[in-house]
């Protein structure tokens, strides 16, 4: 029979069996495992915050440089083809017009403007007194090529849009002027089609550098290292008159026809056959205003 009694007081329990799991080296790598992860992880302390910017920048950016060489991802677009209409050259166009050769302008004489001094500005007058350039239009005109592949200007014609009757009106300008300067061609407009004629005048074509003083013909060639400039002269006494210019080139086995124009606008020029009054103004001042 055995007797039971209780433990006396402050005598310690005899051990039992465990209920905490034993430690072992498993169980260290994993706690220093998971450790490590909250220290690199974006709520673990700023160096490893750091750690891991660093470590996904340089990652993405590996990965990156991957696919755009196998092609799996778009990169930079190439540049667009070259527009296979696109002229292979460029056209500068400058209109002028001799004081000298006047203006007509069809209202009367007492409703134009007053004339400015000789030595005034007769093209804001012009352009006041809605006159048309009278007599002759010069148009300068410079072609260059795109690159350095060669173009050949082969040809260039006059074109005459429209043929009106010269204006009726007064025609003015400021009286005398230098030696006629040279011009590469003269277009007459009266002629149908117009006539070119190229030539040097008598007065002043000594005095212009010799590039200048070359009658045109054709071909030239130009690229974006040598450019030509060509003057073209529209000439009229009896009709009033809009105009173009066509220039035929050939370049990489193409062909075509470029028109030169005045920003869109045909060139205009009116003869003096048909102006009622003439007022010419001279270098002291004194203006002459004469019925024809």
């Amino acid at each position: 029979m055995t007797e039971e009694r209780d433990a006396p007081a402050g005598t310690p329990a005899p051990p039992g069996p465990s209920t905490e799991p034993a430690e072992g080296p498993g169980t260290r790598r994993s706690d220093r495992l998971r450790a490590l992860l909250r220290r690199l992880s974006p709520a673990g302390p700023p160096a490893g915050r750091w750690f891991a910017g660093v470590l996904a920048a340089v990652v993405t950016a590996v990965l990156t440089a991957w696919l755009l060489a196998w092609g799996l991802l778009p990169g930079t677009p190439p540049p667009p083809p070259p527009d296979p209409d696109a002229l292979p050259f460029t056209v500068a166009v400058r209109v002028g017009h001799d004081p000298t050769d006047g203006w007509v302008v069809e209202a009367p004489l007492a409703d134009i403007p007053t004339r400015p001094v000789w030595s005034g500005d007769w093209t804001q007058w012009a352009r006041e007194a809605a006159g048309a350039p009278a007599s002759r239009q010069y148009v300068y005109f410079t072609v260059q090529g795109v690159d350095e592949a060669q173009v050949t200007l082969t040809d260039l014609r006059v074109r005459a849009v429209t043929r009106r009757p010269a204006l009726r009106g007064v025609f003015a300008a400021p009286g005398g002027g230098g030696p006629t300067a040279y011009r590469w061609v003269d277009a007459n407009l009266d002629e149908d089609p117009p006539v070119l004629t190229a030539g040097m005048f008598d007065e002043g074509g000594q005095s212009l550098p010799e590039h200048e003083r070359k009658e045109i013909r054709f071909p030239y060639r130009v690229s974006l290292a040598d450019a030509e400039t060509f003057l073209v002269i529209g000439y009229t006494e009896g009709c009033d008159c809009d105009w173009k210019i066509e220039l035929d080139w050939t370049a990489r086995g193409r062909t075509g026809t470029v028109t030169i124009d005045d920003a869109g606008r045909p060139f205009r020029v009116t003869g003096t056959a048909r102006a009622h009054t003439d007022c010419r103004t001279s270098p002291d001042g004194t203006e002459d205003c004469r019925q024809r």
